[in-house]
């Protein structure tokens, strides 16, 4: 199964696509905080951590905040998504992180292997520039995560003709929760999973028409068909919304601890 590294980078070309994202969650019930999941996973006596594909810098910031006697560097391959990270922070390919052998304490990898061509070689690399017991903790979602919304986004495809539908299912199903154990367990004795689940209801078909137009790259399809895909949704939500008062989507993330 093989990434669109084009496609990734252009979504990833600056913050404001995953910051579109990550809004809709606020919705989210209940609202499992997962910056302070990933720090509760981390070991006690932290000295030098990388969060690698930092993006925008949610985890590199608590961390930094909550464990400040630990340096956290943010790493990322888009020069544009750091550009709102403080220093320390490096243009880096989660492949061939420019570190020494066991040099770090921990390594974060949050929702970002699946965006990565070789899995394997950068779980590799993660072991590698870890020190001996140090602790790798990765996120990713459930193998069934937000099957309505991408079933809602299907459905508009269906009514275009013509339109090529969603590709960022694919991409995501390269690194989830059916293969994430093989790979991690390739490179790790202890593979510890902690699993957060919740429902997304949106009250108003605003935040789901942005998350959509966030994720323009990944639809493989004209700009003209990708509107007519836009317009779609639009009469699906309000069909939807003259009957409910929210569009629920379940949300499901995955955490492992691997040591």
């Amino acid at each position: 199964m093989a990434v669109d590294v084009e496609r990734t980078m252009g979504n990833y070309r600056d913050a404001g696509n995953l910051k579109s994202r990550v809004n809709i969650y606020r919705y989210r019930k209940p609202d499992f905080d997962l910056e302070a999941l990933a720090l509760e996973l981390l070991p006690d006596d932290l000295r030098y951590v990388l969060d690698v594909g930092a993006g925008f810098g949610r985890y590199t910031k608590r961390i930094r905040a909550e464990r400040p006697e630990a340096v956290v560097v943010a790493l990322d391959k888009s020069p544009g998504m750091l550009a709102e990270v403080p220093e320390p922070a490096m243009v880096a390919d989660a492949q061939s992180i420019p570190y020494p052998d066991g040099s770090v304490d921990a390594v974060l990898a949050m929702h970002m292997l699946y965006h990565v061509p070789d899995v394997a070689k950068a779980v590799g690399e993660f072991r590698r520039v870890l020190r001996p017991g140090g602790t790798l903790v990765v996120s990713t979602n459930a193998h069934t995560d937000m099957a309505e919304l991408y079933d809602l986004w299907n459905r508009a495809v269906a009514a275009v003709p013509g339109a090529v539908g969603y590709t960022g299912t694919t991409t995501v199903a390269h690194f989830d929760s059916a293969n994430a154990p093989a790979y991690l367990e390739a490179a790790f004795d202890s593979v510890e999973a902690y699993e957060r689940r919740g429902v997304v209801a949106v009250p108003e078909p605003g935040p789901l028409l942005d998350f959509l137009r966030s994720a323009r790259s990944f639809f493989a399809c004209g700009d003209n068909e990708f509107e007519d895909i836009v317009r779609a949704v639009e009469q699906l939500l309000a069909d939807h919304f003259a009957h409910h008062e929210t569009f629920d989507f379940n949300k499901e993330s995955v955490f492992y601890r691997c040591r």
